[in-house]
């Protein structure tokens, strides 16, 4: 791949609204190739430019791949729930211990859930907020690095084994991205990809995850 194809090529693939608009046919290339031309840091003629983007919107697989990724999305199973938050702990030897209380104390058959996120440094529970004080408690204040109230959570179910499917979950945190949602954490398990916004966003979340399936019924009464 030659220089300023490279180049266009990243360009366009760290911008998911380009890609969105190329994989659905309304982007003038011409003007297309303008804009990336003015925002490349190298300095290549507009032609060679305009060149690159044709080859990229002309790309068969590029179109297919990203359409499969899409319908993917729009045919998981989504739920939603709110009234969460998350409590961040140091990675310590008496944190872990205290850990295995808290399936003692939540009654699951009533729907409640704990989502356990760890890294190298901390353990973050996500819980209902009923179960907030009581969770807190069985911690010393010394362990707690931050509380994080008013949380919701997005659930996608797919119908097939997402880990060997590049790119999907991207498609997700690109069109949440492109409306200002903020995604806190986010937790993969077998087919299910649970995602962990702002109280105050899971609505908008909600609409903006439908749109993809709304988009991609409607191309299955076009075919």
């Amino acid at each position: 791949m030659d220089s300023v194809t490279s180049k266009v090529t990243n360009f366009i693939n760290q911008d998911v609204s380009i890609r969105r608009g190329l994989t659905r046919g309304f982007i003038n290339v011409r003007a297309l190739a303008i804009y990336i031309h003015k925002n490349l840091d190298e300095d290549y003629g507009l032609q060679a430019v305009i060149s690159a983007v044709r080859r990229y919107s002309t790309t068969t697989d590029f179109k297919e791949d990203i359409k499969h990724r899409y319908q993917l999305t729009a045919q998981a199973k989504m739920s939603s729930r709110t009234r969460m938050c998350s409590i961040l702990l140091k990675k310590e030897p008496e944190v872990r211990a205290a850990l295995a209380k808290i399936y003692s104390m939540i009654d699951f058959s009533r729907g409640y859930v704990v989502r356990t996120l760890e890294s190298s440094q901390n353990i973050k529970l996500i819980i209902d907020d009923v179960h907030l004080e009581k969770i807190q408690s069985i911690f010393q204040k010394s362990q707690i690095v931050e509380i994080e109230r008013d949380l919701g959570e997005i659930s996608l179910l797919y119908d097939i084994d997402v880990r060997h499917t590049p790119g999907l979950f991207a498609v997700v945190t690109s069109e949440l991205g492109l409306h200002d949602i903020s995604i806190r954490d986010g937790v993969l398990c077998g087919s299910e990809y649970i995602l962990i916004v702002a109280q105050d966003d899971v609505v908008k979340a909600v609409s903006v995850l439908d749109a993809i399936r709304k988009w991609s019924n409607s191309k299955r009464k076009e075919k």
